[in-house]
């Protein structure tokens, strides 16, 4: 009887002081940066599709490049034509991705590709 009478004065004790505690706790947004993390990641996600395909078009350049000065060298140009291809392959990868991506934010309730900011001078990240 003396155990149960000590618990209950425990829990008693501490579901007070949690009360009292949870009184004086505020959270404030923060100044500078993202306050809320759906934004990051939607920005996150939208500027890896912007590194993603400018690393596509560098690599069409390339294989074109490539090919143009190959000099009629069969190998130069099988190796142009495999840079050429894996180019489109990624780009068709990354459009079916976006698609995929844009389709299960529409499921969620998030806006991909929405509303990217690069951030600048006298602007803080991810605010417009």
């Amino acid at each position: 009887m003396k155990k149960l009478a000590a618990v209950s004065t425990l829990i008693t004790y501490f579901s007070a002081a949690l009360s009292t505690f949870a009184q004086q706790i505020t959270i404030l947004k923060p100044s500078k940066g993202y306050s809320d993390l759906g934004e990051f990641i939607n920005n996150a996600i939208t500027l890896i599709f912007i590194v993603a395909v400018i690393a596509v078009l560098i690599m069409l350049v390339w294989g074109a490049m490539q090919w143009i000065f190959s000099g009629g060298e069969k190998e130069a140009v099988a190796s142009a034509r495999g840079r050429i291809i894996n180019a489109l392959i990624g780009l068709a990868i990354l459009a079916v991705a976006a698609a995929v991506a844009q389709l299960a934010g529409q499921f969620v309730g998030f806006n991909l590709f929405g509303t990217f900011t690069i951030p600048g001078p006298g602007r803080s990240g991810g605010t417009p």
